[in-house]
């Protein structure tokens, strides 16, 4: 493991990966482990797309990583990923400029304490995680990833915080009318995280070409824990670094494709289990699907998604 994101091939403690020819998009990629998974790209010589909501705190955080990885090749596409237009809007853009995209990283999202929707009606941490910023994305970026024949492969960034759940009914889900309880901020988030993790292993099946899988990064200290958490923070600690928790996923990004188990949810580079309802922490039923369920989902996301 590298100490730090921004150690380039040849430098000591490099890990001996090169990323030279490939190119990596990845959202949210301005702070946190988002901006780690950049640094690391850029500094293994990928041509790197940070798509980031924000103009602003993109270019600083570009500005950076240029600075500390010597890589110029690195550009920023603007796009809230809550509004289906502007997804669509970057991955037009993104298409124009790269016939085959290796590796998409979706990390991309809010996570809220109240119920706030996009101007198309969407609660926003459904759309951002779920919605917009892993289905919809995925799907208009599939010509360019299957362009890749080596690498080819999604990285849903989603969290531990999905172990306590299972995807609920899409009314729930995307906290509209007849959901079935108020909304609730952390578990919108889980159900999102959940969705994505269903969502790599149903497209694992229908699109075997591509490596789908998800991660989480453990607790780790970054500014969107911060914000969604404040002071109720000191009982997650102790906190990871954001590059501590941002490694696993980073070797997900440079390693062979043949090292990779296609439809799994990872930590620490290591698959894990998806459900932990029983008892002392087992493998448990209640937080799992039906493959009906799931079906639903996917027939939902495709209707919403418009795709």
């Amino acid at each position: 493991m590298q100490s730090s994101s921004a150690i380039k091939l040849g430098e000591n403690g490099a890990d001996g990966v090169t990323m030279d020819g490939k190119v990596v998009v990845i959202t949210g990629a301005n702070s946190g482990i988002g901006k780690e998974l950049a640094t690391y790209a850029a500094a293994k010589g990928a041509k790197l797309y940070m798509l980031c909501r924000s103009k602003e705190r993109a270019e600083k955080a570009r500005d950076e990583i240029v600075q500390i990885t010597s890589n110029p090749s690195i550009e920023i596409v603007l796009a809230d990923l809550a509004e289906m237009s502007q997804v669509r809007d970057a991955a037009s853009k993104l298409t124009e400029k790269e016939e085959k995209i290796d590796v998409l990283v979706c990390n991309g999202g809010v996570l809220l304490n109240d119920r706030r929707v996009s101007s198309e009606g969407y609660e926003l941490t459904f759309a951002s995680h779920l919605l917009g910023g892993s289905y919809l994305l995925s799907s208009l970026l599939l010509p360019n990833l299957k362009a890749s024949n080596d690498m080819g492969r999604v990285i849903f960034v989603s969290s531990g915080g999905m172990y306590n759940t299972k995807f609920p009914d899409w009314e729930t889900a995307t906290s509209s009318e007849g959901a079935s309880h108020k909304f609730d901020g952390n578990f919108a988030y889980a159900y999102a995280k959940r969705g994505q993790v269903l969502l790599a292993e149903r497209l694992t099946k229908t699109i075997p070409e591509i490596s789908w899988v998800t991660a989480h990064p453990g607790w780790s200290s970054t500014a969107a824990v911060d914000e969604a958490y404040g002071e109720n923070k000191k009982y997650l600690e102790p906190f990871r670094t954001p590059w501590e928790g941002a490694e696993g996923m980073a070797w997900m990004m440079g390693t062979a494709k043949s090292n990779l188990e296609s439809g799994e949810f990872y930590l620490d580079r290591k698959p894990q289990k998806k459900h932990l309802s029983g008892p002392f922490f087992s493998e448990g039923t209640y937080t799992k699907n039906t493959e009906a369920e799931v079906d639903e989902m996917m027939t939902k996301l495709k209707e919403a998604a418009g795709v």
